[in-house]
């Protein structure tokens, strides 16, 4: 069994020594993964090697440029070389681990030329989207899927990882960085990593991981003080403890979608909006004061509306990235840049829409039968909703850490008997909507050099059981398309709906920029 100290921080130890206490957010996520309400997200890019590097059937040079430039980046980021116990108790903790094998986390995989290449790679996001992590004690828990394609320009490197070890935004920063490293390594044939070591000529390539005990980012609790207001501490706490069989659940509940344990499969659908065309929907969503995340909330809303004629009103939830206002360089963690910090520093805001809006979106609906456009009058509601989503989100960062979630969350004492409960609960939120935003596809070069480039982003979520019924993730590449996925838990809708959501939201993306 795992060693660690029942108190404190540990402060050096062998591999299971305790390194410190989980946060309320990585409490929270530990238990959705134990009790089987979460299992992975996943951000996967499409990388363009440099034309010196041929992605022929001998990937000797590829493999060898990928294990060190992962290597580094492992080492520059503790929560991808922590495992954690203690996930049964209310109490799990990160501990060390002293080695990794990169074979059991970067998984190389040749596509099957029976089939096409989008068809491969659907799949395997399927199956990866629905696997489990184990071993949690002795490997952290994340892993790189790479398929690939011989004579074919670009690979694919899908990172999927457990949300204890950090969140959305992490996804990004590891591509982001990794992208660095090939390049740094690429245009100044840097020397291969030394911690890194082949064994016995086999395809083992183990990793030495120092003590991560001293630079384990801090969870948001450590880092900075959450203050309440009384006001926003007992609508939180009412929210919370209400008592269902005397006031039950409102209109806003997702009542069209109740929370079903079993069977755990997720199912998704994605699809990308042309460079021009988003860059035109933009320049709209400026001009009306919201912004591509807000114009969502309310396509989705709209969409819902009609497919769902008698859910009388909606909630919705849009995560947002901590960072932006969390402090770098303190005191206590002089070395910490919460910015560059592969982490779980999120926090969620969330929306409500009444039954007299859904009520005005159906009506106009009705009025225009069965075309799916947007008249001028449905233009405008969708303008209204998003700029008021717009405003709640930005109302919500210009606070700080005044009123955020995270100070309700962190006087949860035992994450598992919550989440239990939340399963047995009726569903608050009918979607999400998460924007990942603009990734640099040419991160660690300058104009006019050669090297690695990344070509395509993609964020996907497997099925939150207690959670949002639908989750609307985007992501896009400098210059590139955006490419918008949806994802849902397969036994609680038909997948018609989810299907109609997207042909509703690629239709409207194109039809608000062909306006301008």
């Amino acid at each position: 069994m795992a060693k660690y100290a029942r108190s404190g921080v540990v402060t050096s130890g062998d591999a299971g020594t305790k390194i410190r206490d989980m946060g309320c957010h990585e409490g929270y996520q530990v238990a959705m993964h134990t009790l089987d309400q979460y299992r992975g997200t996943m951000v996967s890019c499409s990388y363009a090697p440099p034309p010196k590097l041929s992605l022929s059937e001998d990937l000797s040079e590829v493999k060898a440029a990928l294990h060190d430039a992962v290597s580094r980046l492992i080492l520059a980021q503790p929560h991808l070389h922590v495992g954690y116990t203690g996930e049964n108790t209310k109490s799990p903790v990160f501990v060390r681990i002293d080695h990794l094998d990169l074979r059991k986390h970067i998984v190389w995989s040749q596509h099957d030329e029976t089939r096409s290449f989008e068809q491969s790679y659907l799949d395997c996001v399927q199956t990866q989207l629905d696997s489990r992590f184990e071993d949690l004690s002795t490997e952290p828990g994340w892993k790189l899927i790479v398929l690939h394609q011989p004579g074919r320009e670009h690979i694919e490197l899908l990172y999927l990882w457990n949300h204890p070890h950090h969140d959305g935004m992490g996804g990004k920063i590891f591509h982001q960085q990794l992208l660095r490293n090939l390049n740094e390594a690429f245009v100044s044939l840097r020397e291969p990593l030394s911690d890194l070591k082949f064994v016995d000529g086999s395809d083992r390539c183990v990793l030495k991981i120092p003590d991560p005990t001293s630079k384990l980012p801090p969870n948001p609790e450590l880092l900075s003080w959450w203050p309440m207001t009384p006001l926003f501490f007992v609508k939180a706490l009412w929210k919370e403890i209400k008592p269902q069989w005397i006031f039950p659940p409102g209109d806003t509940h997702a009542h069209w979608a109740p929370i079903q344990l079993t069977p755990f499969a997720t199912r998704f659908r994605n699809f990308n909006v042309d460079n021009n065309i988003v860059t035109r929907v933009v320049d709209a969503c400026r001009q009306h004061d919201t912004t591509i995340t807000g114009l969502v909330q309310a396509l989705v809303l709209v969409s819902l509306t009609a497919s769902l004629e008698n859910s009388k009103g909606f909630a919705s939830r849009t995560p947002y990235d901590l960072r932006h206002i969390l402090p770098s360089h303190t005191r206590r963690y002089p070395w910490l840049q919460p910015k560059e910090s592969i982490c779980n520093y999120v926090s969620v805001i969330e929306h409500e829409f009444n039954a007299d809006l859904v009520a005005a979106i159906r009506s106009m609906r009705s009025a225009q039968g069965t075309d799916r456009g947007l008249p001028t009058d449905l233009q405008d509601i969708i303008w209204t909703v998003s700029a008021r989503v717009r405003r709640e989100i930005r109302t919500r960062l210009d606070s700080g850490l005044w009123n955020d979630l995270i100070g309700i969350m962190k006087l949860c004492s035992n994450w598992l008997t919550q989440q239990q409960s939340e399963a047995h609960k009726t569903r608050y939120l009918s979607w999400l909507v998460t924007n990942l935003g603009v990734l640099d596809g040419r991160s660690g070069l300058i104009d006019g050099q050669d090297g690695w480039s990344l070509r395509r982003a993609e964020l996907l979520l497997s099925a939150e059981i207690p959670s949002a019924a639908l989750s609307v993730s985007m992501m896009t590449v400098k210059e590139g398309d955006l490419v918008v996925t949806c994802s849902w838990q397969d036994c609680i809708l038909d997948a018609s709906l989810g299907e109609r959501l997207m042909v509703d939201l690629e239709r409207w993306f194109k039809e608000i920029g062909a306006q301008l």
